[in-house]
């Protein structure tokens, strides 16, 4: 049911008129509006009141909190700048936005590479000028102030203070400290009005938590760096010019391409100094070309920081250096904190904004075509970004895409664990993980390799003018430089290797496809890999901690400076600017997200001109036993983690590294495609009116004016794909199709997409078929059952923990299944509530994941676990139009009222209207023992059984757990 939208005061109503006035004569001002036709109908009615039915939002990461020292609640008069509100397309933008994902990357296709601009997004993907100036109004009344809104129309910026934050989203600021550095950030959820919910995807920059960079610095000591930059045990150093060497750039800059017209944005979250980029720039012989500087509006002032200053400085240094005319932009945010001198300690705490607010500003606002990103961590913490439904910077990343960006993420220095809280020891602790945002599909995510070698045969004795000392013959008829997957974990003294393995977050792409990716239905990284050894083979850099002086002087002489660094950090930029090379040598056109075109690249007979596969060494580090994916269980017996490199893809160093020059050929047809034949793709089925639960033959041809075709193809169905890449044999390909049971109350239809994905000869292509599947015959019952995975989960008082959920279906059953919970028995008494999301059966067994509080801080906006003394207040009978009672949970508006009561006073007719409100749209409120006016705020020591119901239609079915509250 839909609550009924408050009543607005005449005042009001035209504060409502004045800012839409406002906020539309901006847009018009700004060239944003567009015609009537492409704008997007309104969805809000009205601004909410402030005692509106609530609606919650995801909460912050708890591996977040949990490993963090709560150190005081945070000032009310803290400034909090740069806050967003991340906006929902409508089911149906939605789904257009995805199909558009898929069509520019499908050549044949009206929409291939047909790119759009942030406003033409905006119009077709954002909301409505109506709902803006709405969302402007709402924000400004909790007062806030407006800063910006996305020319894309998803997003608004916003600034204000913490108490303003608290008293908005109903939360508790606190302040942490995790490894030495200090953050605000939400103890609690968020929380919006529930008339807000239809449209409001997230919230961020409430957190200062940072993303940490992700280079390995080694200050080089003056005596190293002499004559060929070689150390005593032989170990040689790389320059721009080397890398460009080494993976033919060089080629194609002696060819007149050496990035010019393309322009790279590099993110950070620091100021730089420029004296160090002009240092570098003259001592590597290049022409000296600073970078245009874009400090984001609304994230404080420009200073540099400690730790993030040298990772600029790098990525700078190099994505300049292997595209020497490439423009490059630096898109950075600024600190709320100063210093008239020197650097801000990193352990500082400069305030909400970072590089996902600078990535943000550089996609919103097209600033570059090619992005580069050398930041990221934990996967888990990262959820409110990154939780499948609740994706605010995950449309972000897709919208790039459909502007044609393509993002280059570093995949992460600590090998196949990326949640460790200190990287400094040698034993992981933090359990089997990948870094974010590498692990999202729209981004290319770029893991380590190690030069493996220091032969005179790839290196000279002797420097260049450029400064370089691999020999001029690389590649060469020798082939590419050996290497190995890089893990320098022993040898630098800490978790130093390539960053890869499965994400826990999104599912496997259906291009993610081809020899060694494995069949695990989970999105793998990396996709490529370069350099990244620290020890051996390093990069040098002028930067913050190897500062470099003396322009006539060079690196190694005793006033030259000069520093080492390793790491995914400086591999992600060095393929950034190899791209930047290659789109000019091919006209200069963007490509918006590689990877489908990587691995079809990867699984065509030009694969080894192109790619260098890497099948020696590891990102294998030694774990403490008992954590998730170490070999030991034994907690007093450390094991190891990660994984091998191997033949085709592998979890360290993905597809391996690449050449320009195969690339640039590779990418020559993709870019401009007209050389290439069009294929027929027909798929036919046995039979197109399958029984459910049974098997249905799918015959595929693919045909064309040249050749028989060959290469591989892909079956989709209903979107998901359900086959890796399947190979041709004489043009045709068989696959056996599981047909789900049909329990409709009609026939269910389903949608075969096969796509073929080319070769040398042939565009790829698709052919679809649609299948009609009869209802399940009469005696198949579909059902479900529930099942918790823990049978005890413990927390503290006034704590949180969770539980997952997991619910299978049989029978054929799918749909929505719907949650509640109850407490059967307990030892003491409760007060708290919970958060149990809706879980959605498409086929397979899903899960959602309970999350219990016990203390009634931030429960208003959850359904409450009720007390059995509260249960009483359900024997209220039933009133027309009102739900009616349910055994265990309280929805008589009373429990509601006298919730409220106790917080302030209020009149009472507004009370009234709040618990009709709480009626019309489900249980909220307070729980606790004994009656509301005595209710106890925290869960007393004891064990609760708690019973959770799971509901769909007319089946239902239960399960429970003991919580175990200390």
């Amino acid at each position: 049911m839909t609550p009924v939208p408050p009543v607005m005061s005449s005042k009001a109503r035209l504060m409502l008129r004045t800012a839409r006035t406002a906020f539309v004569s901006g847009l018009m001002l700004s060239g944003l509006l567009h015609a009537t036709a492409q704008t997007p109908a309104p969805r809000l009615a009205a601004v909410p009141a402030a005692t509106a039915a609530r609606f919650a939002l995801p909460a912050s990461p708890k591996e977040r909190l949990e490993n963090s020292q709560v150190i005081g609640h945070l000032s009310g008069e803290t400034a909090v700048t740069g806050m967003k509100l991340y906006l929902k397309p409508t089911a149906a933008q939605q789904a257009d936005l995805d199909q558009l994902v898929v069509d520019q990357q499908t050549p044949g296709s009206a929409a291939y590479h047909q790119w759009l601009t942030p406003a033409q997004y905006g119009a077709r993907f954002g909301l409505a000028d109506a709902d803006l100036s709405t969302l402007t109004a709402w924000l400004q009344a909790r007062g806030f102030t407006v800063d910006a809104v996305a020319p894309s129309r998803n997003f608004i910026t916003f600034s204000g203070t913490a108490s303003t934050v608290e008293s908005a989203f109903a939360v508790s600021m606190q302040r942490y400290r995790r490894d030495g550095r200090e953050f605000f950030e939400n103890s609690t959820a968020p929380s919006i009005p529930a008339a807000l919910a239809d449209v409001v995807g997230g919230i961020t920059g409430i957190s200062s938590f940072r993303a940490v960079p992700h280079a390995r610095h080694i200050a080089a000591p003056q005596a190293k760096l002499t004559g060929d930059y070689t150390t005593s045990t032989a170990a040689h150093y790389l320059v721009p010019w080397d890398v460009r060497q080494i993976f033919g750039v060089n080629t194609l800059i002696s060819s007149g391409f050496d990035g010019t017209g393309v322009k790279i944005g590099v993110i950070g979250q620091s100021a730089v100094d420029t004296a160090q980029l002009t240092y570098f720039q003259q001592k590597t012989g290049q022409t000296v070309k600073l970078p245009t500087m874009i400090l984001v509006p609304n994230t404080g002032v420009s200073n540099k920081v400690d730790g993030d200053e040298g990772e600029s400085e790098l990525d700078l240094e190099y994505s300049g250096g292997v595209a020497p005319g490439a423009s490059i932009q630096f898109i950075y945010t600024g600190c709320t904190s100063t210093t008239s001198t020197g650097v801000l300690s990193g352990t500082t705490n400069c305030g909400s904004n970072g590089v996902f607010d600078a990535l943000s500003y550089a996609v919103t606002n097209a600033v570059a075509p090619i992005l580069t990103l050398s930041y990221g961590g934990c996967e888990s913490s990262y959820t409110t970004f990154a939780t499948a439904g609740t994706t605010p910077f995950e449309s972000v990343l897709k919208q790039a895409n459909v502007q044609g960006q393509t993002i280059m993420v570093s995949s992460g220095d600590t090998g196949a664990t990326s949640c460790e809280g200190s990287t400094a020891s040698l034993v992981a602790t933090g359990g089997l993980s990948v870094s974010y945002p590498a692990s999202s599909m729209y981004v290319t995510a770029v893991g380590g390799t190690a030069l493996n070698t220091d032969s005179a045969t790839f290196w000279s004795s002797t420097n260049n003018s450029f400064e370089g000392s691999v020999n001029a013959t690389v590649p060469g008829t020798t082939g590419p430089m050996p290497a190995v997957a890089w893990n320098d974990t022993v040898a630098y003294g800490s978790l130093s290797a390539s960053g890869g393995g499965a994400s826990a977050i999104f599912n496997k792409p259906s291009w993610q496809t081809g020899t060694g990716v494995p069949a695990d239905s989970h999105r793998d990284v990396p996709d490529v890999a370069f350099p990244a050894a620290v020890e051996q083979h390093a990069y040098i850099v002028c930067s913050q901690g190897s500062t470099c002086s003396n322009s006539n002087l060079g690196f190694g002489t005793s006033n030259g400076g000069g520093g080492l660094v390793g790491g995914t950090s400086a591999a992600a930029p060095v393929f950034a600017a190899m791209l930047a090379v290659v789109e000019q040598a091919n006209g200069g056109a963007s490509l918006g997200n590689i990877n489908p075109s990587l691995y079809t690249l990867a699984a065509g007979s030009s694969a080894s001109s192109i790619f260098q596969d890497i099948t020696s060494g590891n990102n294998i580090v030694t774990c403490k036993g008992g954590t998730t994916g170490c070999s030991s269980t034994s907690a007093t017996t450390n094991g190891t983690m990660g994984f091998s490199a191997g033949t085709g893809y592998d979890q360290v160093t993905g597809l391996g590294s690449i050449l320009a020059t195969g690339l640039q050929a590779a990418f020559s047809t993709i870019a401009n495609p007209s050389t290439l034949l069009t294929p027929s793709v027909v798929v036919a089925a046995a039979t197109s009116t399958p029984t459910g639960g049974t098997t249905d033959l799918l015959s595929i041809t693919v045909a064309g004016s040249g050749a028989t075709p060959t290469g591989t193809v892909t079956v989709i169905v209903d979107g998901t794909a359900l086959s890796t890449a399947t190979a041709l044999s004489s043009g045709t390909a068989n696959y056996t199709y599981a047909v789900p049971a049909c329990t409709a109350t009609s026939a269910c239809s389903h949608t075969v997409l096969v796509y073929y994905a080319g070769n040398a000869v042939y565009k790829p292509g698709s052919g679809t078929l649609t299948l009609t599947v009869p209802t399940t015959s009469t005696g198949v019952t579909p059902s479900f059952t529930l099942k918790a995975a823990s049978s005890t989960v413990t927390t503290s008082a006034g704590g949180s923990t969770t539980n997952v959920i997991a619910v299978t279906p049989a029978g054929g059953f799918t749909g929505a299944v719907t949650f509640s919970a109850a407490l059967t028995s307990s030892t003491g008494t409760f007060a708290g509530c919970y958060l149990l999301p809706t879980a959605t059966v498409a086929s397979a067994a899903v899960s959602s994941t309970m999350t219990i509080y016990t203390a009634t801080t931030g429960c208003a906006s959850s359904s409450a676990l009720k007390s059995s003394t509260l249960a009483k207040l359900d024997t209220k009978p039933t009133q027309p139009g009102l739900p009616g009672p349910r055994a265990g949970l309280v929805v008589f508006s009373a429990g509601l009222l006298a919730c409220f009561t106790l917080r302030k006073r209020v009149r009472a007719g507004v009370l009234i209207a709040v618990a009709l409100s709480a009626l019309t749209v489900g249980m909220t409120g307070c729980s606790s023992s004994g009656s509301a006016a005595t209710a106890a705020t925290t869960t007393s020591a004891g064990t609760y059984v708690i019973t959770v119901t799971g509901t769909s239609g007319t089946l239902s079915t239960t399960t429970s757990f003991t919580l175990t509250v200390q």
